[in-house]
């Protein structure tokens, strides 16, 4: 609780944001431990600590195409928005270990840009299927569905910035890697 004085009289403020304060906590917590289960997860599929950490790092990517949505769509990002995010940390890594495990074995750079591409539609045309049933959401929003729009916003903007990440980003971080071979 915070209190304030201003002109000989004292606030104390309690209730709503006491509560949200306590929510900010427990997303925090939820948070690291969410991040360091999916880690661990990675870790225990690909025993490498490189690949780990590449589709680890899609994330924060993702979330600033979130954040972006929210801002062009004059949204503020509220707890649904939030709810969104974790949804989206998500299925941005899926995209990323479909990746991932597809180039993981590559030699050289020629080879890692011939299955980097033959992973080019089916990212896509999941992550455009997902865009084009939440659009409706995003774009069309009436009644009830503004409580919603948040999430799909978050989704939805992630979702593409993370498939642009998803398809260029991590075959460039990772011809790093058969450089080095």
């Amino acid at each position: 609780m915070k209190n304030l004085e201003q002109n000989g009289f004292q606030f104390e403020f309690k209730g709503e944001k006491e509560k949200r304060d306590d929510m900010n906590r427990d997303l925090s917590k939820a948070s690291i431990i969410a991040l360091g289960l999916i880690f661990l997860t990675l870790l225990f599929a690909f025993k490498n600590f490189t690949a780990t950490f590449l589709i680890i790092s899609v994330i924060p990517f993702s979330i600033l195409g979130a954040i972006i949505g929210h801002f062009v769509l004059d949204l503020n990002l509220t707890l649904p928005g939030l709810i969104g995010v974790f949804g989206l940390a998500g299925v941005v890594i899926n995209d990323s270990i479909v990746m991932i495990s597809f180039i993981h074995e590559t030699k050289s750079e020629n080879d890692l840009i011939e299955k980097a591409s033959q992973r080019l539609r089916p990212i896509v045309l999941t992550s455009l299927t997902t865009l084009l049933g939440l659009s409706s959401l995003i774009f069309f929003v009436s009644g009830d569905g503004k409580i919603l729009q948040p999430i799909a916003v978050s989704l939805g903007f992630g979702l593409l910035w993370g498939t642009i990440i998803n398809l260029l980003y991590i075959p460039a971080i990772y011809s790093f890697k058969t450089k080095n071979i």
